[in-house]
């Protein structure tokens, strides 16, 4: 399939060609990190900003529909407004955007400024793949770093964020970026650009998994990493009350297992390790939705779980859904807009289920409240006090929030005697653990479902490799075998991330 015209970097061997590779690495991975780098800040967002968790998402969501709006309208001019000009321009809107977000007052600003943000990405991820197809090298496939820079960037976003998040404050997330898309700017000035000549592509040596059905389990797994990327972490700091650093240390578990999955994900048919990869971030996934409140042990288990899902799945797919038809650009275009859509669709079917079941939570936990203080070695005055203190403290509770009990307690103490004081604070442990307990099983329907969409990448595989072998070609009653990777590099071919 004819890719037209490509755009390839001429630059010095050795050190050179590496730090243009690297540094247009960087950028990929900026871009799709910055999806997720924001969500272990949502809770401090919400306080500062004063609103809700539903409106906070679309801090999230506005940058990830700008990136999809902004991919499908450079599609539209590519021809006029080549890689290196987007990737620059990209990287300046971008950086700019960073500093509009990290000086924003409220979250109106915040999330317009996300939406440049999301549209200088666009430019940048569209116009990186050419770029980095220069800065490769002769027989190296481009594929393979923008691929496993995508993964490892989603990845590590969400940990990155809460680092910045508890050692300065949530704005350092974005002004931290400023910095980062300038240096990425700085190295693609440096480079010199020509065109080549027309290559020809194959993203699968055995002609099984094609570009559309990658695209399409790539949205798929997108919506999935909801659970994995955003969920948990509102189960961390929201309930069970970690601050930004423990629940980044936490998160981290999916980056380091991203990347170790990655390099040995590296051989092995690519439909393979795509199913294999979503089969264990559902199982991932699963877990974290049945870990008892407070075992943070299990979670970072499951965690590691998912990363390594998403380090075989990811890749992968990616890597087959670039080898698709058109331009460079055009393939990057496409397999950007379905992982973004993938995240969209993800938050748009998830928010509301996991926002009205965290809502509902703290309600279904009184009965067990009212028994347990019945239950309680105090006399029936104090029951009575504490009882209407309950009642008051719910009342005053915000939606989505748990309540805080040691405003209900404090009044009942003070009529108390000794003995009682003990009693009532043993009370107040047992109610919080109950109250703790319900939230966290509110989540489970959220987790599940997302579950639910990482294996719905299988069926898709699984259609595709049927029709494959229906559809493959026979001559002579033999089957005709796919071409070699020599054979394929003879033609241009970028090789598979083998």
């Amino acid at each position: 399939m004819d890719l037209g015209r490509t755009t390839r970097i001429s630059v010095g061997r050795g050190s050179g060609r590496s730090w243009q590779k690297t540094t247009l690495q960087l950028a990929v991975a900026l871009a799709f990190a910055d999806a997720s780098i924001v969500v272990l800040a949502l809770p401090r967002i919400v306080d500062e900003l004063d609103t809700s968790i539903s409106a906070v998402t679309w801090v999230i969501m506005a940058y990830n529909l700008a990136l999809i709006v902004g991919v499908l309208a450079y599609l539209a001019v590519q021809n006029r407004f080549g890689p290196r000009q987007a990737l620059l321009t990209g990287l300046a809107l971008f950086g700019l955007a960073s500093i509009g977000s990290g000086t924003a007052d409220s979250l109106g600003v915040l999330v317009a400024m996300r939406c440049l943000q999301g549209a200088g990405g666009a430019l940048l991820l569209c116009g990186s793949l050419p770029l980095l197809a220069g800065a490769s090298g002769s027989g190296r496939s481009p594929a393979a770093g923008w691929s496993a820079a995508a993964a490892v960037g989603a990845a590590i976003g969400p940990a990155a964020g809460g680092l910045l998040t508890q050692a300065f404050d949530w704005r350092a997330i974005f002004l931290a970026q400023a910095p980062a898309a300038a240096l990425a700017a700085a190295a693609v000035i440096g480079a010199h650009v020509r065109r080549s000549r027309p290559t020809r592509t194959e993203a699968d040596a055995n002609g099984v998994l094609d570009a559309g059905t990658a695209n399409a389990a790539l949205l798929l797994l997108s919506a999935g990493l909801i659970g994995a990327l955003f969920l948990v972490v509102v189960l961390l700091i929201d309930v069970w009350q970690l601050a930004p650093a423990g629940a980044a240390a936490v998160v981290s578990a999916i980056p380091l297992a991203t990347i170790v999955a990655e390099r040995l994900g590296r051989s092995g048919p690519p439909i393979a390790l795509a199913a294999a990869g979503a089969c264990l971030l559902a199982l991932g996934l699963a877990g974290i939705a049945f870990v008892p409140t407070g075992e943070v042990g299990l979670v970072v288990l499951a965690l590691l779980v998912c990363g390594a899902g998403l380090g075989l799945a990811f890749t992968s797919l990616t890597a087959a859904a670039l080898g698709g038809s058109g331009s460079a650009t055009t393939r990057a275009g496409r397999t950007v807009a379905a992982r973004d859509a993938g995240l969209v669709v993800g938050l748009l079917i998830l928010t509301p289920i996991f926002v009205a079941d965290l809502n509902a939570a703290p309600q279904k936990a009184i009965p067990s409240v009212a028994g347990a203080v019945a239950a309680a070695p105090i006399s029936d005055p104090l029951k009575s006090e504490l009882g209407d203190e309950l009642v008051k403290v719910y009342a005053a509770t915000p939606q989505g929030s748990l309540p805080d009990l040691d405003p209900a307690f404090a009044p009942v103490r003070h009529g108390a005697s000794g003995p009682e004081v003990q009693q009532l604070g043993a009370l107040e442990s047992q109610l919080q653990s109950t109250i703790e307990t319900t939230v966290t099983h509110s989540f489970r329907r959220s987790f599940l479902l997302s579950a639910l969409f990482a294996l719905l990448v299988l069926p898709v595989l699984g259609l595709r490799l049927a029709r494959a072998r229906r559809d493959r070609p026979r001559a002579s009653g033999r089957l005709v075998r796919p071409a070699s990777r020599r054979q394929s590099e003879s033609r241009g071919a970028w090789p598979h991330p083998g």
